[in-house]
């Protein structure tokens, strides 16, 4: 959505200045009146590429907060502390973000706003609970809450990768010496195999017309591998087929279970977060699903949000059937029925990140000796098609 640099009247008369978020000019003018304010000019605002695409690591990026949060609890001004933290920053990205806010800051503009510049470090669910603190003069108690959440999900994220290198590694080694043995060694022993006039077994002329195929069909088949890694992408951004996949992983045994307890320990991590900021709780629904990277659960949480906008309460507004783990439907009770909603989701936000782990741990033991025993199947295929022609030459040799 575009930025827009506004120009307008408020309710006491004064001139003053502001950016907002719109679709276009009409939409922000009825905005704007919507407050009592009447919109003298706006400019789009153009945002410099390079910011938005700039980022920084959550361990760079946390302790930033946590100094920020130190210097707003001693008393320093908002701008002030952001010139401090500039000066003292490496030259890099982290000065770049410091010292665009603390211009941004310094010429009156809210924190919030200043970091709409930087779209990948600041999505809108930071920039809401940012937006929050200012409001509610929270600030630091916000920053530290945004510390804390952006350190649980990197544990998570980091798990999870984590988690997938070891199979990747096996799996790639395989299929490079798979591709190895039926480009380079294959071809050999088929030239020493029909010198000798040998019969050959069935597997050895499988793998004999596999390797004739690579060679002859190269180019077709990096066109074929090609299109299959367009198609995937295709399929990560087209909905309707984001759906379908999300779908199938949750009924893969004990690795679907991984991705919905990690999907609802995203969900609930976000949505508290928001909670406790003081976020709506359909605004936070929205930014709960567009969070939790999984298109199923993500447009049963929006359902859900249509039902509490029209007067239901969470526990109950989640669709029947829905792909969320048990637990969480009594916790979500438990705490809107007690006024300790964000107690609940932080509850729940513990019990799915341990739970994920567990599934992870158990996952991976399983999965170790299923990798090793198809390294083991598809290299010991590939030697027994080479020793049998070879057994059966030495068997037809006379030993006089």
């Amino acid at each position: 959505m575009p930025t827009y640099a506004a120009i307008f009247i408020d309710s006491q008369g004064c001139r003053r200045s502001e950016h907002f978020e719109a679709r276009d000019r009409h939409q922000l003018k009825d905005a704007l009146r919507a407050k009592s304010l009447w919109l003298v000019s706006a400019r789009e605002m153009k945002a410099s590429r390079k910011l938005t695409r700039l980022t920084i690591p959550v361990r760079d990026f946390v302790p930033l907060l946590h100094q920020l949060e130190l210097q707003l609890r001693a008393g320093v001004t908002a701008d002030l502390a952001l010139a401090q933290l500039a000066g003292d920053a490496p030259p890099g990205a982290i000065r770049t973000v410091l010292s665009h806010l603390c211009r941004e800051v310094s010429q009156g503009q809210p924190i919030h706003q200043a970091c709409r510049a930087f779209p990948r470090l600041f999505p809108s669910h930071l920039r809401a609970v940012i937006a929050a603190g200012e409001v509610s003069a929270q600030l630091p108690e916000s920053l530290r809450a945004l510390a804390a959440h952006l350190t649980s999900i990197d544990s998570l994220r980091r798990t999870a990768r984590r988690a997938l290198i070891y199979p990747a590694i096996v799996l790639t080694a395989t299929a490079g010496l798979v591709i190895f043995l039926l480009g380079s060694v294959v071809p050999r022993f088929a030239e020493i195999f029909t010198s000798l006039h040998l019969t050959l077994p069935l597997i050895t002329i499988m793998l004999i017309r596999t390797s004739e195929l690579m060679h002859v069909h190269t180019l077709a088949l990096l066109t074929i591998a090609i299109a299959l890694g367009f198609a995937f992408v295709v399929a990560a951004h087209s909905p309707a087929l984001r759906r379908r996949r999300d779908a199938l992983l949750l009924k893969i045994p004990l690795w679907g279970d991984v991705i919905r307890h990690l999907a609802t320990a995203r969900f609930a991590a976000h949505g508290r977060l928001l909670h406790e900021a003081g976020v709506p709780l359909l605004d936070a629904l929205t930014s709960g699903a567009e969070l939790t990277g999984h298109a199923v659960l993500a447009s049963q949480l929006l359902a859900a949000r249509d039902a509490v906008a029209a007067g239901r309460p969470l526990y109950a507004a989640l669709p029947k059937g829905h792909a969320f783990p048990p637990f969480m439907i009594p916790a979500l009770k438990a705490g809107e029925t007690t006024g300790q909603l964000g107690a609940a989701l932080r509850h729940i936000e513990d019990y799915a990140s341990t739970r994920a782990r567990e599934r992870l741990t158990t996952a991976l033991a399983l999965l170790e000796p299923v990798v090793m025993a198809l390294l083991a199947a598809v290299v010991g295929a590939i030697a027994l098609s080479f020793f049998l022609p070879l057994v059966s030459l030495l068997g037809s040799v006379n030993p006089h």
